[in-house]
């Protein structure tokens, strides 16, 4: 672990902090990409915009929602509310944060909303991917001690042999950025990727929490595992309900074109 990267002349890098900025400019230029290959009409400019405000409301929505599930702690210490150098993001609130600033900004600059969000969604994935690295190096997130061969020291507080959740949801995360780039050109309803990715990733996240140390809801079930069931139950059930309309809708003009042939 190396909460701290780099130090020079009492100036210091946060391992976590660099992390999220690499993943930040990453998306930044990974959207632009999409955006050029899909034939968007969207500047590169409005692109460094809406990153800014999806950054901004992520990470109020991430670290809101921390506290809520921490708040005991916050409520001896309010001082550490608003140190994030070091960690303390929740991504269920920054993924709501983040997509409440990109759609408000979209509608203003009338973007279309829904195309970009799946243009965005590969990106999310592999930008996770990247913060876990930090989340390792940092040594929060961690996963409950274990005695299995790949077993590390990954806790900042402890030197106990832990599974490495953040490997499992680094390498995890990488899987779900290929399997939504590839479906980047699919024919499915506008927003289909972005709640395929909110689907996919509760499963994984839900997956990986039965190895993570976490407030618990229940004895046999986390916070985060509930949040997680809310979340693809909401995003599978749009899936369904939107492909319905989609198709029926397509049915629709496929009968009026017939008709005047």
């Amino acid at each position: 672990m190396k909460p701290v990267l780099i130090q020079f002349y009492g100036f210091e890098i946060y391992s976590y902090g660099l992390m999220l900025a690499i993943a930040f400019l990453t998306g930044i230029f990974g959207v632009r990409f999409l955006i050029r290959q899909k034939g968007l009409d969207v500047s590169f400019d409005a692109v460094v915009d809406l990153a800014v405000w999806v950054l901004v409301g992520a990470i109020v929505g991430a670290r809101l929602a921390y506290i809520i599930t921490d708040f005991r702690y916050f409520l001896i210490f309010p001082g550490e509310i608003f140190k994030i150098n070091s960690g303390g993001l929740a991504f269920h609130g920054g993924l709501i944060g983040g997509f409440g600033a990109g759609y408000w900004f979209t509608r203003v600059k009338r973007i279309p909303t829904w195309q970009l969000a799946d243009l965005v969604a590969p990106m999310i994935a592999f930008g996770y991917a990247l913060v876990r690295v930090g989340c390792l190096l940092n040594g929060c997130c961690y996963g409950k001690t274990s005695a299995l061969p790949w077993a590390l020291r990954c806790a900042s507080n402890d030197s106990l042999l832990r599974h490495p959740t953040q490997l499992y949801s680094l390498i995890g995360s990488l899987i779900l950025a290929v399997i939504l780039f590839k479906l980047r050109n699919h024919k499915q309803f506008p927003g289909f990727l972005f709640l395929l990715y909110i689907g996919l990733y509760s499963i994984l996240r839900f997956g990986v929490e039965f190895f993570r140390e976490g407030p618990m809801i229940f004895p046999w079930l986390s916070l985060a595992q509930g949040v997680c069931l809310l979340l693809g139950i909401l995003a599978f059930t749009l899936i369904w309900w939107q492909r319905a309309r989609f198709k029926k809708g397509r049915m629709n003009q496929d009968a009026v074109s017939e008709i005047h042939r």
